[in-house]
């Protein structure tokens, strides 16, 4: 059995006799760490882990009013682009000395309003959210009438504060690209547009661009979610005269499985169809075929909520920012009518 007393744990006071600093100074230091000179802060920390300490975050909340902790609601974690966007957030957030709490809705907009909630009820500082539709979104109503800061990430939106890219444009530029590799006959494919404005507004974008080019109506398929695609939609639509020669599908998720579909049908991609998504998700440049996409990058998105956020519990003003996106052009969308060799697997039934 030891014996040994245990050591008083070192105080504030003492890291910032140490590190010859005030101690307000060391206060700063863990709680809003930007604020501090970088190496005045190497120096407290230094100190700090030398003795192994710790700050008592819960009674620095108590004495303060504030958690230092912000929420991060999202549709799914399955989408790798929402993980990006978590990580971005999460990072920004640390910078400043807060965390992130996370729960995800799913896409369905009856689950937003209980995830929100779960998280005020920590009394979180602010919350960073996609909601279905901004529009029409009563959890944002809630909101603004309990004086919660909040911010949207992915949605676009004229009346709430919010980090995106110009979903419109976007789709355009993906549609503008398509023609240019001889497509006239393009669908779009997503899950419920009531589940994502995302989703809607690219269908917009896409239609409108598909118009100005002289194309053939952007026919829009509508498979039951918006990360899985459904053999038998595919088959029926590739099945009616006059077959799109290329897709477009609202999310790069989406589009993988869609590729998976059309091969399963025993179409190749891109020798019999073209396919392209939307997000830029990184693994998408090392499949095969490499993906075609418009990269929206759910890193920055969150980095960018997460910074306009702490600038609202700041008390500075509310304000939006766009984040730019990038056409990629893979493998996965080729000049139409041009003879590829196909895999040697593949065999159309």
């Amino acid at each position: 059995m030891d014996n040994k007393r245990r050591s008083a744990p070192v105080s504030l006071i003492q890291i910032a006799h140490e590190a010859e600093v005030s101690p307000a100074t060391v206060s700063r230091a863990f709680n809003r760490p930007t604020l501090v000179h970088t190496r005045t802060l190497e120096r407290i920390m230094a100190v700090a882990e030398r003795h192994g300490f710790r700050p008592n975050r819960l009674g620095s909340s108590l004495r303060s009013g504030s958690t230092r902790t912000l929420g991060l609601v999202l549709p799914t974690l399955s989408n790798p682009v929402f993980a990006d966007c978590f990580e971005g957030a999460e990072m920004r957030a640390r910078a400043s000395g807060f965390s992130v709490m996370m729960t995800v809705t799913h896409y369905d907009p009856a689950q937003e309003a209980a995830a929100v909630q779960r998280l005020i009820d920590h009394q979180l500082d602010g919350v960073i959210l996609t909601v279905a539709n901004p529009r029409r979104s009563p959890v944002l109503k809630a909101l603004k009438a309990r004086g919660v800061s909040y911010v949207l990430a992915y949605n676009e939106s004229d009346a709430h504060p919010c980090s995106a890219v110009d979903n419109y444009a976007a789709a355009s530029d993906m549609i503008s690209h398509l023609a240019r590799l001889g497509h006239r006959r393009i669908a779009f494919i997503s899950g419920p547009l009531s589940m994502s404005d995302r989703a809607a507004t690219r269908l917009s974008g896409a239609r409108s661009r598909a118009r100005t080019l002289g194309l053939a109506a952007v026919k829009h398929h509508i498979m039951p979610s918006h990360t899985q695609a459904d053999t038998q939609v595919l088959k029926q639509m590739l099945g009616n005269p006059n077959p799109p020669s290329a897709l477009f599908c609202s999310n790069d998720l989406l589009a993988t499985t869609v590729i998976v579909g059309l091969r399963d049908l025993g179409y190749g991609v891109p020798q019999d169809i073209s396919v392209a998504g939307f997000d830029g998700m990184r693994y998408g440049a090392v499949m095969s075929p490499s993906l075609t996409t418009i990269e929206a990058a759910g890193y920055e998105i969150g980095k960018t909520a997460c910074h306009l956020l702490l600038e609202q519990i700041e008390h500075q003003p509310l304000r939006s920012q766009q984040v730019p996106h990038t056409l990629i052009t893979g493998a996965s969308a080729a000049p139409h009518g041009t003879v590829l060799p196909a895999p040697l697997t593949t065999c159309k039934s």
